[in-house]
């Protein structure tokens, strides 16, 4: 860990990968609360005490140049609790995905 009130920096840019897309995603999810029991001592143990369903999420695809591809935010949020938030995020990203794939595939050293 660095010392209170210092300053991190990259400085090695040259070591860092160009990548043509990235994607940012954020969840948002309701929590309940968790009946425990009493842990035993003698043996490690992690005490959860909430479940975390997913509720929402919001994914935006960046590309290096907004003039090749710019798409608006994807934002989703479950109107029932037995919606699987999760899987409809996988759905959607593969979705997106495979179509830059498809429309920008044309040979390995395009980007």
């Amino acid at each position: 860990m660095p010392e209170p009130n210092t300053m991190l920096k990259f400085n090695d840019f040259h070591k860092s990968m160009r990548v043509p897309f990235i994607i940012y995603a954020d969840f948002e999810a309701f929590t309940k609360q968790l009946d425990t029991c009493q842990p035993n001592p003698e043996y490690s143990y992690t005490m959860p005490y909430q479940k975390h369903t997913p509720s929402s999420f919001c994914y935006y695809i960046k590309c290096f140049d907004d003039n090749v591809y710019n798409k608006p935010p994807i934002v989703y949020t479950t109107e029932t609790a037995e919606d699987d938030v999760a899987q409809v995020f996988i759905d959607l990203v593969e979705k997106d995905v495979k179509d830059i794939f498809t429309r920008f595939h044309q040979g390995e050293d395009d980007f």
